[in-house]
């Protein structure tokens, strides 16, 4: 995901749904952006030795920014749902 490049889409359909740049700042102004793919990477948990980080992944997406969008809700929601094993 482009962070800078998907704030300005939703601040451009802001805009228009508002008709308002003013309004579609002051919803903005609610917000903190953070890049997802990090945390999804360190959920993933394949380490790159040579880089000393998590390697990024791919969610495996259509490339449409709305599915793509939902998909990494959807990801977000199953990364948060804590997992139980079966011997507890």
């Amino acid at each position: 995901m482009d962070k800078a490049f998907d704030r300005y889409v939703l601040e451009r359909e802001l805009t228009r749904h508002h008709g308002s740049t003013a309004a579609a700042q002051e919803w903005l102004g609610q917000c903190r952006w953070e890049d997802a793919m990090v945390p999804y990477a360190v959920w993933k948990g394949l380490w790159s030795v040579k880089r000393g980080v998590y390697r990024n992944q791919r969610l495996g997406g259509p490339h449409h920014a709305v599915a793509d969008a939902r998909l990494l809700l959807t990801t977000i929601q199953t990364m948060a749902t804590p997992t139980t094993s079966p011997d507890h």
